[in-house]
Formats: structure tokens, sequence, C-alpha cells
């Protein structure tokens, strides 16, 4: 970069500025000088949205966005009436107001008439009633509520208006010639004392006191005015405003003013003493000295108007600009409070702040903060060309020619053609742009930086002792003391020096390994190698007690062991896990060690040897995590947007934390007890005055700005009704900040859902089903305040195929056509029916047939079946008295019952075959034709060998060899032997027990838990019960069809136990009455109940 050293000498002869403390923040917003660059009138509407008057129409700004209101004429001025809620505009030959439609959009409302002669209002008044538009051909006044013409006054030949304003009595127009005249009764009236502004313009006035208002006018003077006498009205400028041209005069809050001029910025008073309290111009940081226009914000911001578009400066945030005063050079790294003065560390060396104090030709340097967009003047075409110093020395135009009159000169280009800008071939862009201010300008100077002797490179650090300030450089360690550094180290790239330790030593941390520094008696400071052999590059490096160090390397951490101060073992390696490399930070911070990456933040556990996550937030996309390390033991963390402070020796409140949102970029924290130095991205170093930040108090205010679908059609801001295609709809909203750009988050709920995420995207995205819905939101400012919630209520209508008169329709047509569809298919049904009666008939008379055939044969089966069972003489010749109740499930039944006897031995039992009905059957025709055969062939049976044959019999019989797969048909059986003597009963049994009722006492004999058939469980051989008997006693035995008969009132099988219960109360009456009463109860449970099995049970009596 090329720079230009200036000489500027200037005189502090009685020199009775106040000597600022930095200059107050600015923000430029160039985006506006992109649609327009000079704009001509400020204001804000009850939204607080900013509004400038530029050659292209009305340019707004809510704080995110810029957008342009196009009107039918040029306008000249804006003023705002906080009554009516309305802004008015002043143009060329015409003027009016902006009132905002039911979309909320801007329009421009004419109420000139036939003014065609009104010339350019470049005025607007207001009084409790009415508003006058003035230009210097007429003035028109218009009553606010009906917005009737009232009074037209136009200048007479040769004697144009040269100001108007109002007091709280009166309402003074001065005319070129003639003086002030007062407009009483519509009429002018001329003042005594009018004479003295005869050849003077007005250019505004202020209100001073109920009595009093001020005037500024085109000689620059300054007057107090109580409608008859003027006052002289003193600011201590030395004649700035005079010298600069004043243009301006604004009332930015009950107690400040501020003037502009055309060549020399803004000046900011204080309104009782005059005293300066701000100067903003090009030195301070003002892209250009000559200010259009001034305005003024609900939270006390000032905006001017000037070539490069629009600059905001804010008077109540305590933050100051200490980069502006002249000297500084190179890129600003930190800074560092020392001793009550303020040292900056640049790439070219280290500077520190000094107070001019008496006349001295001091030589600095002035350089641009600004890369000049304009190209040598001898390229350009078709561009208006700026004033020169000869055109000051002409004879002074109106100031309203003066700002306006470049307007004209440049409409031709702008209606024909674009400027062009020809580059030559030797024509380097952009350059820096430097030229020599007029001492005038630089009376704001009261601090000039100089540069510390001796220390010429790079700086990157500054740390404070007890006495001097060590320097970390690209080329060594330095000491500062008294404005002069000296070499402490040599040849070595520093990349960090710690806090002292509690040994008062200083580690540093260089590109080839690291050392200590201590004071050496006054002498200097004593350098200490505790390992030569160690030279690893580290950036960053702590002592936690006198024999412990810990430095932060590429990918590792070292904790080295020292004995006094000599390296001790091998240092300790630590690492973590990453997926790529990463520089290791280590900082002391609240007596732990923590570890700073771009993964996250980690601190060392002293259980685990290890570095452990410190906090969620901490850790993840390195993309949103940011460190700033200025100051030993008291690092910043960025996540996203907020900053953070992990340490506690700082005192660092949540102000603190959210005023540096304000900034961009900062690559250099540094606080002390009262302030806070940060160093920002565009080369600029703050001071933030820490106790004043409490006292911010900003207001926020929501609105919708607009409402669309995704066609980009806009609705009304109330009583919405979306069509029933938009299910995607938008809402805009904005709450204006011009803090900083885009800084305001916002929040937004629908119905009773839950709150969304903050977000800075002011457009609410809806993909909705039709219905009713209200849509709550809410902003939040960079102080963290949050708005009062806005509601707004709207409808997406349902599609026409969604409603009732769609499906009225629909289920009518759907009637017609089930009605038409029904009687057809009673036809064909009827046709089928027929057709399908005689089929069946068909079939009905096969199946008929087939089932009689098949019937036939089951009830012969069944007739050979009974046949086959004994005859019942056989028990009444047995026993005493008996009963049998056989009842199959089908027409054939797989229980059978069986009587058998020799010379000893009455042989009888009961049998259950696996299935029912035919296959069942069969197997009681083998099961009888077997018990037959084995009682025939084997003498002097026992009851458990009759069952023990019987199963190895049906075994071979039914060729069972315990192979996988095959058949396991068997029978359950209950056996019983009684011998002639009438004394002994035998009884053996497969699953099927005996109950016995012997002298009137219940017994059951319980079966063996096993088959007559194949089992794989199977015991050698059944167990056979001998026990006796005595005539009276009854005996039972049966299959499980009774017990296991489902019905009742719960349809629950019947149970054994029901069974047993039953026959302990009847088993005392005549057997034919108990065989009468089970009957009776099987069919009472069973009810309407399927049979589900064959039921057999033998009662006898001895």
């Amino acid at each position: 970069m090329k720079k230009i050293l200036s000489l500027v000498s200037f005189l502090l002869i009685s020199y009775t500025l106040k000597a600022q403390e930095g200059a107050p923040l600015l923000t430029n917003f160039k985006e506006s000088s992109e649609i327009e660059n000079q704009s001509w009138a400020i204001c804000q509407d009850d939204n607080n949205v900013m509004l400038f008057a530029n050659r292209r129409g009305i340019l707004t700004f809510d704080g995110q966005s810029w957008n342009p209101i196009p009107i039918s004429t040029i306008p000249y001025s804006l003023k705002y009436n906080p009554r009516e809620r309305r802004v008015y505009v002043g143009g060329d030959n015409n003027y009016g107001y902006l009132a905002r439609d039911e979309m909320g959009i801007y329009r421009y409302y004419s109420i000139s008439g036939d003014s065609s002669s009104t010339g350019q209002i470049s005025r607007i008044l207001f009084t409790d009633s009415t508003v006058y538009f003035y230009s210097e051909h007429s003035i028109n006044r218009h009553n606010l509520k009906s917005g009737k013409l009232e009074l037209r006054l136009r200048q007479k030949e040769n004697e144009p208006f040269t100001g108007m304003f109002i007091t709280p009595k009166n309402t003074f127009i001065n005319v070129l010639s003639k003086g002030l005249y007062r407009l009483e009764s519509d009429t002018l009236f001329p003042i005594v004392t009018g004479y003295l502004l005869e050849n003077d313009e007005i250019l505004f006035s202020l209100p001073y006191n109920n009595n009093l208002v001020l005037l500024g006018k085109s000689n620059g003077y300054l007057s107090l005015f109580d409608g008859i006498k003027f006052y002289d009205y003193q600011i201590k400028d030395e004649g700035y405003l005079r010298q600069n041209q004043l243009s301006e005069g604004l009332s930015i809050s009950d107690s400040l003013y501020a003037f502009s001029t055309l060549d020399g910025g803004t000046l900011v008073v204080e309104k009782k003493s005059g005293k300066l309290k701000f100067t903003i111009n090009y030195v301070n940081g003002l892209p250009d000295d000559e200010v259009f226009a001034l305005g003024v914000d609900n939270n006390h911001g000032l905006w001017l108007s000037h070539q490069y578009g629009l600059t905001r400066a804010d008077l109540r945030l305590p933050v100051a600009n200490f980069s502006i005063y002249p000297g500084l050079k190179g890129n600003l790294i930190t800074s560092l409070w020392h001793n009550n003065e303020l040292y900056v560390a640049t790439s070219e060396g280290v500077f520190y702040l000094e107070e001019v104090k008496k006349y001295t030709e001091v030589e600095i340097l002035v350089k641009s903060d600004e890369i000049s967009e304009k190209p040598d003047q001898s390229y350009i075409h078709n561009t208006p060309v700026l004033q020169t110093a000869q055109d000051l020395k002409k004879p002074r135009k109106s100031i309203f020619t003066r700002i306006f009159g470049k307007k004209s000169e440049a409409e031709p280009v702008i209606q024909e053609q674009r400027s062009q800008i020809i580059n030559p071939p030797n024509l380097k862009l952009p350059e820096p742009k430097y030229f020599k201010k007029i001492p005038g300008r630089l009376k704001s100077i009261s601090y000039i930086y100089k540069k510390v002797h001796g220390l010429n490179e790079k700086c990157k650090q500054l740390v404070s002792t007890d006495n001097e300030i060590l320097a970390s450089t690209n080329k060594g360690l330095f000491s500062i003391s008294g404005h002069n550094a000296k070499v402490v180290v040599t040849n070595r790239y520093i990349n960090y020096i710690s806090a002292k330790s509690k040994d008062n030593k200083y580690y540093v941390a260089t590109a080839e390994g690291y050392f200590y520094v201590k004071p050496d008696n006054n002498k200097g400071w004593a350098t200490v190698y505790p390992d030569k052999s160690f030279n690893h590059s580290l950036y960053s490096i702590i002592s936690t007690d006198r024999n412990t160090v810990w430095a932060g390397s590429d990918d590792v951490a070292y904790r080295i062991n020292l004995n006094n101060g000599i390296s001790s073992g091998k240092p300790v390696i630590y690492s973590i896990k990453s997926d790529y490399p990463q520089r290791y930070i280590i900082e002391y911070v609240n007596d732990t060690i923590f570890l700073f990456t771009l993964s996250g933040v980690s601190y060392y556990n002293q259980s685990l040897d290890s570095f452990t996550a410190y906090k969620n937030e901490f850790s993840g996309n390195s993309a949103k995590i940011k460190y700033v390390f200025s100051q030993p033991e008291l690092p910043w963390i960025k996540i996203g947007d907020e900053w953070t402070n992990i340490s506690s020796a700082g005192d660092i409140d949540f102000n603190d934390k959210a005023i540096l949102k304000i900034f961009d970029n900062l690559s250099s924290i540094y606080t002390d007890p009262n302030n806070i130095w940060v160093v920002s991205g565009d080369n600029r170093l703050f001071r933030i005055v820490r106790n004043k930040i409490p006292s911010i108090k900003t207001d926020i205010d929501l609105f919708f700005r607009s409402i669309s679908n995704s066609k980009g059609l806009n609705f009304k801001l109330s009583d919405i009704v979306f069509g029933s295609g938009d299910n995607n709809v938008y809402f805009d909203i904005v709450a204006p900040g011009y803090l900083k750009q885009n800084s305001t988050q916002y929040q937004w709920i629908l119905d009773n859902g839950e709150w969304s995420k903050w977000s800075y995207t002011n457009t609410i995205n809806l993909m909705i089903k039709p219905g009713k819905y209200s849509l709550h939101v809410r902003a939040k400012d960079i102080w963290g305040n949050v708005s009062e919630p806005k509601t707004v209520g709207f409808t997406i209508e349902a599609p026409f195929t969604q409603t009732s008169s769609f499906y009225i329709i629909v289920l009518g047509a759907a009637l017609i056509v089930i009605i038409a569809v029904v009687r057809f298919r009673e036809r064909q049904l009827k046709k089928d029916k027929r057709i399908l009666e005689t089929r069946v008939k068909e079939r009905t008379a096969k199946i008929e047939a087939q089932k009689q055939e098949i019937t036939s044969s089951i009830e012969y089966a069944s007739r050979i079946q009974m046949a086959m069972l004994p005859i019942e003489n056989h028990f009444r010749t047995s026993f005493s008295d008996h009963f049998i109740i056989f009842k199959p499930r089908d027409i054939v039944s797989g229980d059978f019952y069986w009587i058998g006897e020799d010379e000893k031995h009455i042989f009888f039992t009961v049998a259950d075959c696996t299935g029912h009905g035919v296959p069942g059957a069969f197997m009681s025709a083998l099961g009888i034709s077997t018990l037959d055969e084995i009682i025939a062939n084997y003498p002097d049976l026992k009851a458990n060998t009759v069952l023990n044959l019987l199963r190895e019999k049906i075994k071979t019989s039914l060729h069972q060899t315990g192979k996988q797969g095959e058949a396991t048909d068997g029978m359950d059986v209950a056996f019983c032997i009684l011998h002639k003597n009438r004394n002994t009963f035998e009884f053996s049994g497969a699953y099927n027990p005996l109950f016995i009722f012997h002298e009137g006492e219940f017994r059951e004999f319980r079966a063996d838990r096993m088959p007559i058939g194949i089992y794989y469980g199977e015991k050698g051989s059944f167990t056979n019960w001998e026990f006796e008997v005595h005539k009276g006693d009854t005996i039972y035995i049966f299959s499980d069809g009774f017990s296991d008969q489902f019905g009742g009132p719960n349809g629950f099988k019947y149970m054994k136990y029901n069974l047993k219960k039953l026959l302990i109360g009847i088993n005392y009456l005549p057997m034919i009455e108990q065989r009468n009463i089970l009957e009776n109860e099987f069919e009472r449970w069973k009810g309407s109940v399927d049979q589900i099995d064959d039921v057999t049970i033998l009662g006898v009596r001895i």
C-alpha cells in the first residue's frame, strides 16, 4: 500500500476544543449507495423504518433490507408527523404524503393540486393543525385533517424566500433583501429586527426552550431568537462551522444538537453549554466530509448522508474508536493498557497514544480508511465533477443550490446513459486514496500515536509486567520501558508469552522450543533455557506450579516437569481424537488446564490423566467456533454469534459479552477493570466503557412487513384469506434495529404449538393444510431484549373438493349411481338366482344322495359297533345295580365299554380311543377284539397285566416302533377285575382314573400317565391297585368327554372336580336315578354348545 507522509502543522493557541476520547461508533451502509449515492432528507416512520429521499424516489431501510419506493416526483424533503403517524414528502413542484396500503406497501399520495410553480419543496414544518410545504418560490399550508389547501404564498419578483421557521407562538418567513416577517392572519408583517437577516438564509431552526428557538444561518453563525431579539449562541468550535460551511442542524435529544457542514463533517454539541462532544468527519471514520442530510432514529442514532451512502453514529453506546488518531502504521493486532497509557501492537511495531498539550509542529501520517472507488478523473466520462478549491473561492450559492445542484447537473446523464470508467493500460485498481486535509478539519485531533523506539517488527502480543511490557515479535522477545524497546532474546519467532508464574517467571513459547525470563535485579531480564534439546514448535505455554509447565503444539500437548527451573525427564505427551491436524492452545483458567482446538474445548482430568470434553456447546463444528487469546488466562470463545469467557478473573458479565456482537471478525480482546479494548476485522481499535453498558436500553417493536403466497402475490395484513391452492405462504416480519445490520433474531409459534428456535431469518414459510390459524411472532435484539408478541390471524380456504358443497354433489351423484347399479344388479341377481337355484337343487340332490349313502354306511358301522359292545344283561347278572351312559359325538364312537369273565373273575372297562367318529370306531373295534383275545388265552390275569398285553398288541397291530412320523394312535383305559368271591377288587389305569364309594367314603385311584399305544416316556408296566370291596360299594369309571365339555355361563370346561363333586352328592341314589341326573347335568352344562367329545360313564354297585 502506497503511503504518503503529510506534514500537518496546526496551532493549539487558545485551543478550547474538548479533548476527545475516541470517536463514536460509526456504521457505514454502502448498500444504499448502490441504489443511489445522494440522499437529501432522512426521517423515521411509526414502525421505526428509516426513509431516505433521493433522486430515484424514497429508499427505506429496516435494519435488514433496503427497498425503494418509486414516486411521481423527485423528493427533496421528508418529515414525519407523530400525531398523524404519517410521513410527508416535498418534491419538485409536487408534495404529498406516504401511507401504507392494506398490504403494507407504501404509496405516495399527492395533495399539491395545481402545483406547476410551487418550486422545489426543501422544507416541511408542522403546527398542531397544519403542515407547511416550503420552497424558495412558494409557501403552501394544508389542513392536517382535511388535507385541503388553506394558504399559498408566492415569492415576489427577485425576492425569493430564504427561510422559514415556527416558534411556539408564531410563524416566521425570511425574504431575500427584505428580512424576517411574521405570518399573521395569512399576511406577512415585518418585525423590528428582521433587517438583520435580509442577506442571510435561515438553514434550520431547532427548539431550545419554551421561549427560544435556535436558528442556523448561511453565514455559519447560530442565534437564539425569542420572536423579537436575537442572541448569539456560542459553541466552542474555533470557527469550525463557519469555515466548513454550515448546512443543517438537528436536535438529537433534549441535551444534544448536531450540526452538519459541506466541507467538515458534523459536530455534536451539548445543547445548554455549547461544548463540543463529538466531531464526526473524515479523520474520525466518516467516508466523506460533505454531509447532505441529517436524521435521528428512536435509539438516538445519528444518520448522515454523504457521497458514499449513509452512516449511522451511535452516540449512546459507550464505544469509542481509538484508531482515528493519526500516527498508526500497519495492520492492528492487539492492544494493552499499561501504566495509564494505551499501547497498540501492529504489523510494523508498537505505538502508544499521547495527548497533544501545547503548540508544536507534529509530524503525522494521515491515511484513508477507505479504498478509493473513483479512478483518476481524466478517465471518467459523463460524470458530474466535484467542486475544486477554486470553486470554493467563487461567490457562495445558497445551501439548497449547493446540495441539490448536483442533482440537476447529473439528471441528463442518468436519463441518457450510465457513467463509464475507462481504465488505461497502466492504471491499477483499486488503490488507496490519499490527500491532504486542511488544518481546519484536523482541529478535532487532540491525540496522536507515536512509535515505540527500537521495535520495528510485527508484534503479536503485549504482556504487562510490574515495570515493563514484554512484546512478542517474529524476530524475538522485546521489553518496553519509557517508550523505548530493548531486545531480550533475538532470532526467535515468539508465539506466546505466559502470565507471570508463582515464582515470578514468564514462560515463552517459540517456533523452536521454549524458555523463560525473569527480572534480573533491575538490570534487565535473565533468560533461561530449561531444555535446549527440546525444539518443537510451540504455540502456547503455561505454568501451573513451580515445577510443572504445559505447552501446546501441533496435535499434541506437553506436560514438562522441572527441577529448579531445569527440565527433568521426558515431557509427557497428550492428545485427543481428531479427524484432521489441529493446533493445540493450552491456557490455565480458574486453576484448571484447558485445551483449545478447532474441534472444541477440553480440560485436563487429573483422575483420568487425560483431556475430557468441557461442554457440549464448546465442541463440534469447527466452522462455528472461534477463539481470541489476547490475554494470558483470559481466553474468549465465540460460538455462532455469541461471545463467552470461561474465566472468572476478569469479572466478565452478560453485557460485556453482548456488546462484542456489534463487531465483526474480532482479532483481539483486552479487558481491564474499566474498559474492553477490541480490534475489529476492518482494522479499527475500539474502547468499550464497561460500567456504562448496563445503562443501554433499546426500543424493540415488531411488525408484519408483507404477507404473500408462493407465487409472490401479496395479501392484506389483516383479515387474511388465502385461496385453496395457497398452502405455501410467507410472512415477512421485521423489528427495525440499526446498531448492526441483520442482528435481530425472530421466533414464531402457530396456534398452541411450540415456539420455534431463534433465527436471524425474518421470513416465515408455512406449508399447512386448509383451516383457520393464528401466527404469533416476536423478536430479540442484540442485547437479549424480547419484544411483545404480535399476532395475525389467517384462513386457508379448502379446495372445492374438500367443501361441503362438493361433498353434497358427490353424495347425490353417488346415490344416483348406486340406485342405478342396485336396480341393474337386482335384475341381474334375479336372473342369476333362478339359474343358481336350479343348479343348487341339482347339486343338493346329488349331495343328499351322497350324504345318504355315507350316512347309511356310518349307521351300518354304528350297528356293527353296538353289536360288538356287551349286552346290558351281562352287567345286570354281574352286579346288583348299574348304569351306562354312552353318548357318541358322531354316529359312531371312539369310546367303548366292555365286560368279560372267567371262572374266578369279572373283567370290565371303559376306554377312550384316539379320534372320533369312524377313526375312533375302528380303534374301539380293535380294542374290543384284543381284550376278548387276552381274556380267552391268558389265565390268572392281573389288571395291569391286561393293560401291558393290550399295549403290546395294539402297538403290534398299528406297527408302532417309535420312529418319527409314525401314527401315535392309542387309547386311554380304566380296567377293573372283580373277584367272584366279592371281596377283592383290582384296578389299573392308562390316564383314566377310578372313583369308588367304599362304605360311604369317596376314594380315587389315579391312573398311570401313559396311554395304550406308543409313548416315548412309557414305564415298563402299569400300576396294579388291589383292595377289598363290600356289598353296596359303588364304582365309577369314565372317559374324559363329560369333564372336557365346554358350557355353563362362561363357556368353560366342566372339569373332573365338578364331576367328582356331583357323584359325591348322588352316589347313594339308585343307579337309574344317578344316570338321569348325570344326563340332565350334561345337557344343562352343554346348553347350545356342540358336544366336543364322546361321553361314556359306567357305574356299578357291588
